[in-house]
């Protein structure tokens, strides 16, 4: 059954605030709107990985109900070249993180989503079977070139599911 309009509405207020204090996710040039029992993103971000941290913590926000990602990535002759240098260093450190996580045993085939706005800090997202797993994932991203912070979401079974922090 969809939610009413007005449940619909407040979903849409939550995703709204969600976007405005997720790490990842540009504070400005997006909008939430409701269609059918849908919740709508539009605007334009910088990288796929802005793209990516903005639909995780949407879903997160939206407690099950459906987003639809109309979010478009900004064309790079568009932008500033720090923004083109930010977008770069950006797009390599997931890059490199993902390689890493791969390379690594105890951590491949997690489905893990690695993102970063930044270029330097670098947010983990998913769930791992335990919390030792977790902290495994933290040590192998921690060493990777370029990585001056990890932001480790990641969530184990039984884990309370956190809610976006006020800014």
């Amino acid at each position: 059954m969809a939610p009413a309009v007005t449940d619909l509405e407040t979903v849409a207020a939550r995703v709204k605030s969600a976007l405005q204090h997720a790490d990842g996710v540009p504070a400005r040039g997006l909008s939430v709107a409701t269609h059918a029992s849908t919740i709508v993103l539009t605007g334009e971000v910088d990288t796929e990985a802005q793209r990516v941290a903005a639909l995780s913590a949407a879903e997160k926000a939206a407690g099950g109900v459906r987003i639809s990602n109309n979010l478009e990535v900004r064309a790079a002759a568009d932008r500033s070249p720090a923004e083109k240098l930010a977008a770069q260093q950006s797009t390599q450190v997931v890059r490199d993180v993902e390689s890493a996580l791969k390379g690594d045993s105890r951590v491949s085939n997690l489905g893990i989503t690695v993102s970063s706005a930044d270029g330097r800090t670098v947010v983990l997202q998913g769930l791992v079977p335990s919390r030792d797993t977790r902290t495994a994932v933290q040590n192998v991203v921690s060493k990777v070139a370029g990585v001056s912070r990890v932001d480790n979401r990641l969530l184990v079974p039984g884990d309370p599911i956190p809610q976006p922090a006020a800014k």
